[in-house]
């Protein structure tokens, strides 16, 4: 049942008979709170970033995604909003092992940043490294789209790891209108 409309139940006035399209509103809503919009994205291929530079992950697997807001090949960076309404968001970025500068990994609706939906830490020169976005509540309209951006100082090109237990990653789910 996916791509449902969000739904929005009319009221009921005095001494009207229920008739099937009013019973259906109920199922229809029903039928939306029980399977909302949401989607988690991956990535199975690496990708080289620039240094210094925040880049769009790419992610070309789909675990779930509920109402089709993510392409595996076009657009595949992007998490697509196909009903409006509050969603909440995280990313995880994971890097090869480098021992300097530092990394990235941060949430942008429609290509721009904004507050609270970043994080930075320093290197792990041991092994991979592997960072999440703090949790965000966002508004999208039908059509905006969010994306994960990583980001590495380590004075060159650096790849992303793709391990069993970490990669780069989108999650979203629909919370609210």
């Amino acid at each position: 049942m996916a791509n449902l409309p969000v739904p929005s139940p009319r009221t009921a006035t005095v001494g009207e008979t229920e008739t099937g399209g009013y019973e259906n509103s109920f199922r229809d809503a029903l039928n939306f709170l029980l399977n909302p919009p949401i989607c988690n994205a991956t990535q199975n291929t690496l990708q080289t970033l620039t240094t210094a530079v925040w880049t769009a992950l790419t992610l070309d697997a789909t675990v779930v995604d509920s109402y089709g807001g993510h392409s595996n090949s076009t657009n595949n960076s992007r998490y697509t909003a196909q009903v409006a309404g509050w969603y909440m968001a995280f990313a995880a970025a994971c890097f090869a092992s480098n021992a300097t500068g530092w990394r990235g990994v941060r949430l942008a609706k429609n290509g721009t940043a904004f507050a609270g939906a970043a994080t930075e830490v320093g290197t792990n020169p041991t092994g991979v490294c592997t960072i999440a976005s703090p949790s965000a509540i966002v508004f999208l309209n039908a059509g905006d789209y969010l994306e994960a951006y990583g980001f590495q100082n380590s004075g060159g090109n650096l790849a992303t790891s793709v391990n069993s237990d970490a990669d780069c990653s989108l999650t979203v789910a629909w919370i609210h209108t």
